[in-house]
């Protein structure tokens, strides 16, 4: 067996030629400063720095000299305004409703350094007021859920920035979802129970009741919603619009084929023989794009890889990140991705050409749909090998949102059975149907899960207690 040799690379700051203190015992750990000619420990905060900023090593460009810098501690910012570092994502500075935030990195030309600045910025809103904006990922989440937070805790507001924080303490609104081992858990999750097929409940308890809608008739369990709970590959537990009990259905973005178990995400393989991409819930078509392509169904057609292709100025065609390879298999679904982190204030600026193709494009879309309208919908014929299917008196892509209103998707049925397949709007998972009287007008709307879920728990439990 051949020997293996390894070395360790020392740091530019153990050069003595750069750094006059690595000379001394362990010198690799100080730095040489050269307005007093001492030497001082290497990421020390404080003197000889600023309050707050910590002495760190810089090489030139070059890699030929050595400097001693003052720069903010790791998670931490340089407010230019204030003069002093203060920790990203926290109060900092700023006035109540506002955090400090990054600005970005500032590098230099002499050295290899980079300081991170900050600034107070406002913290943004949601559209539904029972959800709280997390800044560190610009998403909203439910308030009272876990969210974006470590297990045991829940998603809230501190109470004088108002800024959304992680937290199980002892303040009201969270006594409730305090569980015996100190955490805080989610109302009808798996939270701290151990046994499988029970649920976090409102009175502290792990249990489950058979009319809770997270009850699995098949298994006498209970299953968290929105979780794989009992459920095939690609499926997901959740409510059923139909009975609006537990059950399971294809998560979103995955459907199933003809009457296969599994759902799949479309423009894979999915259950298709090789070199076949599942197309739609009754069709697997040959893979149609060459090496180094990827598949645009808007335009049903191929495109490279990193070109513009049909995308927006600022924007390139790129892979499905959705989809996960290891688990969904190969996907040649292509979308437009922004080329550069600042896609969108670029497209703002420079519009020019791109804006007056999209109001030409939108034009065009509009004569098509008026001409539509003249055309009776039973003379309507659509290419179904695209994908495609009638709506009224227009052509749609199946699954796609268009046509329809929120929460709602286009699927393919038939009024009979010798008849041609046409186009509902329904609910897509994840969506329930609720009907209501509006004006003496029967009228339905797609609600999200949480929304009716909340009022639905809380009646059926408060019920089941008094029995």
């Amino acid at each position: 067996m051949p020997l293996v040799y390894a070395a360790v690379i020392p740091p530019p700051w153990a050069n003595p030629d750069l750094n006059p203190c690595a000379r001394q015992s362990r010198g690799w750990q100080v730095l040489f400063w050269p307005p007093d000619k001492k030497c001082y420990k290497i990421f020390k905060v404080g003197y000889p720095c600023p309050d707050g900023m910590e002495l760190s090593p810089a090489t030139s460009r070059n890699g030929k000299e050595l400097y001693a810098e003052c720069r903010c501690p790791p998670g931490q910012a340089f407010s230019i305004e204030e003069g002093k570092c203060f920790q990203l994502f926290t109060p900092g500075p700023c006035q109540q409703g506002s955090y400090f935030g990054s600005d970005g990195e500032y590098k230099n030309n002499v050295t290899t350094s980079i300081q991170r600045l900050g600034s107070c910025k406002q913290i943004a809103t949601c559209p539904d007021v029972h959800s709280i904006f997390w800044i560190k990922d610009g998403k909203c989440y439910q308030k009272l859920t876990k969210g974006p937070c470590a297990k045991g805790q829940l998603l809230t507001m501190t109470t004088g920035n108002k800024l959304p924080v992680c937290a199980c303490d002892k303040r009201k609104e969270l006594r409730q979802f305090r569980a015996r081992d100190g955490r805080c858990y989610q109302h009808f999750t798996r939270g701290p129970c151990k046994e499988k097929g029970t649920l976090f409940l409102p009175d502290g308890t792990c249990g489950c009741h058979s009319f809770l809608p997270h009850y699995h008739k098949q298994t006498d369990k209970c299953f968290e919603l929105g979780t794989v709970g009992p459920c095939s590959k690609g499926e997901i537990f959740t409510v059923l619009p139909q009975t609006n009990n537990g059950g399971c259905m294809c998560k979103p973005g995955n459907i199933r084929y003809l009457d296969n178990p599994f759902c799949h995400r479309p423009f894979t393989r999915g259950p298709c023989k090789a070199s076949h991409i599942l197309f739609n819930q009754t069709h697997c078509l040959p893979q149609p794009c060459e090496k180094g392509e990827l598949y645009y169904p808007d335009e049903d057609s191929c495109f490279k890889i990193g070109s513009r292709g049909p995308c927006p100025a600022g924007r390139i065609i790129s892979f499905d990140f959705d989809t996960r390879p290891s688990i969904d298999g190969v996907s040649y679904n292509g979308v437009c991705m922004c080329e550069t982190k600042n896609c969108i204030d670029e497209n703002a600026v420079n519009i020019s050409d791109d804006k007056e193709q999209e109001i030409g494009k939108e034009e065009e879309r509009m004569t098509k749909k008026s001409r539509n309208k003249d055309i009776s919908e039973e003379n309507v014929k659509c290419d179904s090998d695209r994908g495609q299917i009638r709506y009224k008196s227009g052509c749609f892509k199946i699954y796609s949102h268009d046509p329809c209103e929120e929460g709602a998707w286009l699927v393919p049925t038939k009024r009979k059975e010798d008849e041609d397949f046409v186009g509902i709007c329904e609910c897509t998972p994840g969506h329930v149907k609720k009907e209501k009287i509006v004006e003496n007008r029967l009228e339905s709307e797609c609600l999200s899960q949480t929304s009716i879920l909340a009022d639905y728990l809380k009646m059926n439990f408060t019920v089941s207690q008094r029995m």
